[in-house]
């Protein structure tokens, strides 16, 4: 018997969101990433300033995640956050 989803939510720490790694899942995912590592690559792109860059295991793990979704072979989705 599955756990219900307010039984899942009590058993994740505060700001995480765990999903079914369903097919629609795993699109809305594939294209949110996609969006994401472009943003990224064009802000580093225009950053003059010196600012901090984020590291290129950043992309690569992006580009990974990208590929796991297109091909569906993503098993579980866990998303996790900290608020201020």
């Amino acid at each position: 018997m599955t756990p219900s989803t307010t039984e899942q939510e009590s058993n994740t720490p505060d700001g995480a969101v765990e999903l079914p790694a369903t097919e629609a899942v795993q699109r809305a995912l594939h294209e949110a990433t996609a969006h994401l590592y472009d943003e990224l690559a064009v802000a580093k792109a225009e950053r003059a300033d010196g600012a901090a860059e984020l590291p290129p295991e950043v992309f690569d793990d992006l580009e990974e995640l990208y590929v796991a979704t297109a091909e569906e072979s993503v098993t579980t989705v866990r998303i996790s956050y900290e608020q201020e």
